[in-house]
């Protein structure tokens, strides 16, 4: 009778387990946004790179990363790497004390999608004082870097630019 419960009860279990198959190919129904995310990749690391350079005002020391012919944008006006690059100088000429950590640590992670494609994003509150109007700003930002052997080749960085114009035109009155 044991036995016979004991096979009962096994048949049970094995029946009752769920069986998970994995397709091995991407399903790209919907473009293949499905993938992998990880905050310590090649590419979150140099995202993390960049990010320090820009706040030791040594931005033009991480430009090598940036491929020549890339697409950089400012929300949605395009820029040329040179005036991307030149943006974190101009910055440090108006501000004191940038930082993207003093309310919270940059969230950095990159993403490897089925498709192919490769991006880092970044999410911080960026913070500075004018050097014209002694205000400390606080602007929630969002950046993301599309990565190709190992160089960015689009870049988009979004946030409110008011307080910057402010200080921007203070420092021209």
């Amino acid at each position: 009778m044991n036995k016979i419960k004991f096979i009962l009860l096994s048949i049970l279990i094995v029946g009752c387990a769920g069986t998970e198959t994995k397709n091995s190919e991407p399903n790209m129904e919907y473009g293949g946004w499905s993938g992998v995310s990880s905050d310590s990749s090649k590419e979150s690391m140099m995202t993390r790179e960049l990010m320090n350079a820009y706040i030791a005002n040594q931005f033009d020391d991480a430009a090598y990363m940036m491929a020549e012919d890339g697409a950089f944008y400012f929300n949605s006006a395009q820029v040329s790497k040179e005036e991307w690059v030149a943006a974190g100088a101009l910055h440090h000429s108006l501000f004191d004390d940038i930082s993207n950590s003093k309310i919270q640590p940059a969230i950095v992670t990159t993403s490897t999608y089925d498709n192919g494609a490769v991006w880092s994003q970044a999410w911080f509150w960026w913070t500075a004082t004018g050097k014209t109007t002694g205000t400390e700003i606080q602007i929630p930002v969002h950046h993301a870097f599309k990565f190709e052997n190992e160089k960015i080749v689009e870049v988009y960085h979004f946030f409110d630019p008011t307080l910057l114009d402010a200080e921007v035109a203070a420092s021209t009155e």
